[in-house]
């Protein structure tokens, strides 16, 4: 194991050692954005949040490197703790002398290290990341008050860039709400988002397509679950190797993601488990948790674990025609596989529950995040307008009882100008091509001429391109 830079002492590094070595993969986006900030004139206050294992740590880390930049990751301890941690990382990264206070001892209140670190960045660009923020507002609640005061009175007219990072979505959010103290004082805000399919893909390069896709259709976008897929082997394997051993630590993951992410005894496994079963309508989640439902649905939806979605026709705030998804692949793979066998899997049935539970209803699992990932491969085509006709929005559509329903449904205003059919099969051909022009004499206010769209996973027979757009899973993957 590599020894830590000293600006990364006191937080856990997970260097990846799978098939992409220790590459630090994308998030071009968001470093652009922390480099603006480096290059800035005066000083700037950061929030960065996000769930945890989408990589925030890692981000920083990256931002960090090469410049005087002090890295704290809080630790759950006493306030007294804490300010001792960050005085022995302050210390190493600023190397005091002389009198200078930490060269005599460690930061004795919070007041005296903010003080302290603008002083030293009056002369120079300094970078602050104190990681884990709510913990460190547990051990001392009046910190955000704090932060207020340093910043209205001296900060702003230092060259420090003071960055605050956390996990607990809602309470970074509150962070910026009207009433806090650091509303209006922000000067970037990042909410790190999982990857999507084709940044996914980077962990996992020697894979094919489809082989790409289900990797993504069973891990999500968290950065630290896709290191632990090898792309040397196919799914099969890499299924039986993180599902079907008890010692894997994604057996455990879905628990431990709500239970860091959401308050325990309210519901949400109710709620979570009631949609992996196919209960998707208010009324059916509801009935199934057998608890009312609408604080905790409406917080599973801001978080981003859950997806309402409505017919890409209506107006999503009028319409009750609404459905709800787990947005996230991996709950959904957990919830749907893993949740209700954790004992035989402790048991040693592991692989058993693999083979037979999980192998032979993998196809049917694949239907919903294929879909997903048609759209999402729709939606960048439109963004290029590299579609053949103009759309502004794309979504999916169903009737009022739910006898028709299209996978892709593009609307250029209130017109549909577009709708596909998305199947995770080998093969599709003519019979699925009359199937969606059927399908398509029930969407209102459509255009003439709707352009028609075929994705499968490999081929699209017997149909030429003057009838529908044709998409497999190579074309979701090509770089131009």
């Amino acid at each position: 194991m590599r020894a830590l830079p000293s600006y990364l002492y006191g937080i856990q590094v997970v260097w990846h050692t799978g098939s992409v070595s220790d590459t630090f993969l994308n998030r071009a986006g968001e470093l652009r954005a922390l480099e603006r900030v480096w290059r800035d004139p005066g000083a700037r206050l950061v929030l960065v949040w996000g769930r945890r294992r989408t990589g925030k740590t890692r981000l920083l880390g990256r931002f960090v490197a090469g410049k005087r930049a002090i890295f704290y990751g809080a630790t759950e301890q006493s306030s007294e703790a804490e300010l001792r941690g960050l005085s022995q990382v302050s210390r190493e990264s600023l190397q005091p002398s002389g009198g200078d206070l930490l060269a005599l001892g460690d930061f004795p209140t919070w007041d005296a290290a903010f003080t302290y670190l603008g002083e030293r960045a009056r002369r120079e660009r300094i970078v602050v990341v104190l990681d884990e923020f709510p913990y460190l507002v547990e051990a001392e609640p009046a910190l955000p008050s704090i932060i207020q005061r340093f910043w209205d009175h001296t900060g702003r007219r230092t060259k420090l860039r003071l960055v605050l990072c956390g996990s607990a979505q809602s309470f970074m959010e509150d962070l910026q709400s009207r009433r806090a103290p650091l509303f209006g004082r922000v000067d970037l805000r990042m909410q790190l988002q999982p990857f999507g399919y084709r940044d996914a893909a980077l962990f996992v390069p020697r894979l094919a397509p489809p082989e790409r896709a289900i990797s993504y259709a069973t891990l999500g976008g968290m950065p630290t679950y896709l290191t632990r897929w090898r792309d040397d082997v196919g799914h099969g394997a890499n299924l039986r190797r993180l599902f079907g051993d008890a010692t894997s630590p994604l057996i455990e993951e879905g628990e431990f993601v709500l239970s860091s992410e959401l308050p325990e005894g309210a519901g949400y496994f109710r709620i979570l488990r009631a949609i992996a079963s196919g209960h998707r309508t208010y009324g059916a989640i509801r009935t199934f948790a057998d608890i009312e439902i609408d604080r905790q649905l409406d917080r599973l939806v801001r978080i981003g674990l859950v997806e309402r979605v409505v017919p890409a026709t209506e107006d999503p705030t009028r319409t009750r025609r609404a459905v709800y998804r787990i947005a996230d692949n991996f709950l959904a793979f957990w919830f749907r596989f893993i949740y209700r066998r954790r004992s035989d899997i402790a048991r040693g049935l592991g692989i058993e529950v693999v083979a037979r539970t999980i192998i032979p209803r993998f196809p049917d699992y694949m239907g919903e995040p294929w879909e997903e990932m048609g759209r999402e491969h729709m939606r960048g085509l439109a963004a290029r307008n590299a579609l053949p006709v103009p759309v502004s929005s794309i979504g999916r559509w169903w009737n009022k009882d739910h006898s028709v329903e299209i996978d892709i449904v593009g609307v250029q205003g209130r017109t549909v100008v577009l709708a596909g059919s998305v199947k995770w099969a080998r093969r599709v051909g003519r019979s699925e091509l009359q199937r969606l022009r059927r399908a398509v004499e029930a969407l209102p206010d459509r255009a003439e001429d709707v352009q028609l769209v075929l994705m499968a996973r490999d081929h699209v027979d017997g149909v030429q391109p003057s009838e529908a757009m044709i998409v497999t899973a190579p074309d979701l993957y090509r770089t131009t």
